[in-house]
């Protein structure tokens, strides 16, 4: 599996589960925020975690960056309305 299809699996997993636990705090006045702290905990997790670099994944830098870390986490947490619309039509 290489490095774009993993960070693209996991932005797809880290959604679906923001996705699931939403109705815990959906109807709170500060919601979005919550959703917000829990995709970037999320995101900045995986990103460390599995040492994903987007820029790396795309052969732009030849090892993985801090600063790539930090981008992809960027990328993984803007990921809901992409992922939540896949899962949506998926659903049915």
């Amino acid at each position: 599996m290489t490095n774009l299809t993993l960070i693209i699996s996991l932005s797809a997993v880290l959604w679906y589960l923001i996705d699931r636990f939403k109705p815990l705090w959906e109807d709170l006045t500060w919601s979005k925020w919550i959703t917000i702290a829990c995709a970037a905990v999320g995101s900045f997790g995986l990103a460390f975690f599995f040492k994903l670099d987007i820029l790396s994944a795309l052969e732009l830098v030849p090892s993985v960056t801090v600063v790539g870390q930090v981008i992809t986490a960027l990328t993984l947490m803007s990921g809901s309305s992409a992922i939540s619309e896949i899962i949506e039509r998926i659903k049915g």
